[in-house]
Order: C-alpha cells, then structure tokens, then sequence
C-alpha cells in the first residue's frame, strides 16, 4: 500500500494475457435440457457384466391325465383326475429352514432386475421385507398354458414351476423314460413338441404296417386285443367282427399296440393259447402243464409261468413237442 501522499505510476501497465488460464467461462445449460453424466473407469468396471438368460422360445404346459379306475370316458369333466374348471397354483418352493428355494443364478438375477428396471438384489429370496417370491403364483388348468421365454414375466414362470420338481416334468423325456407317479404337468418345448409329432407319426405308421402283416390272422388278433382290453374273446368270434375292432385300438394307443405286435414270442403265445383252448395244455392259476403227462413247461426249477413256457418251447432241445402242439391244434381246427 503507498503511503499517505505518493502519487500512483502511471506507466504501470496489466498483462491480462498473463491470467486467461485462471478464468475460464463455463457454459450454463438450460434446465430443461439433459445432463449426461459420464461414470469413471473404476466405477462401470464395478458393475457386473449381464448375460442376457432369455431366450426366443415358446413352452406349453401340458396336464398329464391319469386314468382312473371310476372314469373311462375322455369326455367326463373329471377324465384324468382334474376337473375342467379346476385350478392349480404353483409356487417358489420353501426350504426346510424356512427360505425360499434360489430358483435364479446370479446371472439371472442380475438381468432379470436389470430387464425388469428393478432395484438390485430385488430378486433376492433373503429380504426380510418386501420379497418379491412371497406373491408369485403360476396357476394351471386343464388347458394347455403358454409360456414366451423372451419376456421376463413368463421366465420366472417357467423358473418357478421347473423348481416343483415333485410335480412338473421338465420335458418329454423325462415323462417316458423317468416317470414320477407325482407329475402333474409337462413343460414342453417347440423342438419337443415337432419330434414328439415326429415320433407318434412314425410309430402310427409301423403300428399300420405291423396291422396289415396279422390283420386276417383272427387267433393273434384274438390275443392282441384280449391283452389290450384285458377280457376274454369267443373261440368262435368272426374276422369281420375282430378286425376293426384291434384297428380301433391301434389307432387310439399305436404306441401299445406295436409292443405286443413285435413281441418275438408273439406267435408262442398264440401257440399255448390255442393249446390251452382244445386241451393239450392245462393252465393252473398262473402255470402251464402238458396234459398228456402233467409236466411243467419249463426248464430246471424254473415256474411254468407263461414268459419261462415261451422260452422253454423254443429251445431247440423242445422243438419236438412243440410241433406235436401245433400239428395237433392244425387237426383240431380241420
């Protein structure tokens, strides 16, 4: 500071160019326009990467009907043990400590919550409070239901009823090779669904082909169609009669049929069972005798049950009597 009575020097002069760095103007946008926040390095590689779980594929679930002894009409509302209008709800299992079942990886739930515009670990089955499992519902009914699992709503669906393991089948396969007496409903897939039409059609036109190689042969179809409708037949009863009606029950059940059609001891059934019917062989409850000696029809200590009977007249060792049984049922029948 001068002192009191010193003159200023005029020829003092500013270097304004010496402070540009210190001042910058700053741009002030308007309100109503966006800001973009920029988040640093650190930051984004702390979030976790997301796989996206969904998928573009369409899931029937489909009621398995169980036939019951009181219902043998299709067309009965409560045919395969579930009423039309029934419902049935399914939800996320509950472990023996009181939690719910995890039905999500980690992966999923991160882009399910991300997908769904949910706060994270809102998919989480630990919250105390406000958990999102405690009111999912799947519900069924008779009708075939639909799920799209490209939509994050109907994958939790289909998440939620794969965890009921007791009841939903988680495919085709798992219904034909691994039954469960406990299913109630099969997911499956489009893939599924186009080689399960693959396969029923393949297996309708072997059972036809199997149908016109016995279809006037009127002792086998006798034996077809007493194993499939488990009742006895007439010796008597007439090709005309007897053939449209195993045509009828290979229509409804080929898969059924085509068994006992292509059964190889096939003919050594209907062989012992004409045997039985003209009297060459006697049948004690379960056993098959010879009458002429009353021997056993089988090998060794082996019963004379009806599959050790087939094995032991087809031993080359057996031939013999065999041939006795049917020369003598061909006499019969002249």
């Amino acid at each position: 500071m001068k002192n009191k009575g010193e003159k200023f020097n005029d020829d003092l002069s500013l270097d304004l160019n010496a402070d540009e760095s210190v001042f910058t103007p700053v741009e002030i946008k308007p309100l109503d326009e966006p800001v973009t926040r920029t988040r640093s390095k650190q930051a984004q590689s702390e979030e976790p990467m997301l796989i996206n779980c969904l998928r573009n594929e369409k899931i029937t679930v489909r009621f398995l009907r169980r036939e019951t002894g009181f219902i043998q009409n299709p067309k009965h509302l409560l045919a395969g043990g579930m009423a039309e209008t029934a419902t049935r709800v399914f939800t996320v299992p509950i472990l023996s400590n009181g939690a719910y079942k995890n039905i999500l990886t980690n992966e999923e739930k991160d882009y399910l919550e991300a997908a769904m515009g949910l706060p994270k670990n809102a998919l989480s089955v630990y919250l105390k409070e406000n958990n999102y499992w405690s009111s999912q519902q799947v519900r069924l009914t008779k009708s075939d239901s639909y799920l799209d699992l490209s939509a994050p709503a109907d994958y939790i669906k289909y998440k939620i009823l794969l965890a009921n393991t007791d009841f939903i089948a988680p495919n085709l396969e798992t219904v034909n090779n691994y039954p469960k007496a406990t299913y109630q409903f099969v997911l499956i897939s489009e893939k599924d669904e186009i080689q399960t039409s693959r396969d029923a059609m393949t297996i309708f036109m072997e059972a036809s082909e199997a149908f016109s190689k016995i279809g006037n042969d009127v002792s086998t179809l006798r034996l077809i169609i007493e194993t499939l409708e488990g009742r006895p037949t007439s010796p008597n009863v007439k090709l005309d009669f007897l053939k449209p009606q195993v045509f009828r029950q290979m229509q409804a059940n080929p898969r059924h049929f085509l068994s006992i059609a292509q059964d190889k001891m096939l003919p050594t059934k209907v062989l012992i069972k004409e045997a039985v019917e003209v009297g060459l062989i006697r049948k004690r409850g379960d056993f098959y005798y010879l009458t002429s000696d009353n021997s056993p029809l089988s090998a060794g200590n082996e019963d004379p049950i009806l599959s050790n009977v087939c094995k032991y007249l087809n031993q080359p060792s057996n031939q013999e009597k065999k041939l006795m049984l049917e020369a003598k049922i061909k006499l019969n029948k002249v």
